[in-house]
């Protein structure tokens, strides 16, 4: 408009999670089949920056809004894990982003250390494992 490019974005959604700490790992496959646990899910975006390297955060939208009070209460309550590095998941309300394409599987870096991240799949740290402790000692500093 005027020679000045637009950009039109959608509103936020009202059923979505913002998701973060998380892996280089991790891509918009991985957070959609990670969360569906709690409810179906319409979009997960692992944001990029620039370069196409995963920020760490992304963005959950469910398609009904219980879902997303169970993964907020689950992942709050316990340790939610994506991938072999007891970093747990942080989730919280969606503030909106400039960038949400997200880090496609295609485009993951798939060297030997994703493969060894993505041994295991997403899951909550059972009470009292190493996981569980490593990882709620880790949460407390965030």
């Amino acid at each position: 408009m005027r020679g000045r490019q637009l950009r039109v974005r959608l509103s936020t959604h009202s059923a979505a999670l913002s998701v973060s700490n998380f892996s280089p790992y991790v891509s918009n496959k991985l957070l959609e089949e990670a969360f569906s646990q709690f409810g179906p899910v319409e979009r997960a975006v692992d944001i990029v920056d620039d370069r196409g390297r995963s920020t760490g955060k992304g963005i959950v939208e469910f398609a009904v809004k219980s879902a997303v009070r169970k993964a907020y209460d689950r992942c709050t309550e316990g340790v939610f894990l994506l991938t072999t590095t007891p970093m747990p998941v942080i989730v919280g309300p969606l503030e909106q982003y400039d960038d949400e394409d997200g880090l496609t599987e295609k485009l993951a870096q798939k060297n030997h250390l994703y493969q060894k991240e993505r041994e295991i799949p997403p899951r909550f740290a059972q009470h009292g494992s190493f996981e569980y402790e490593c990882s709620k000692r880790w949460k407390s500093f965030r």
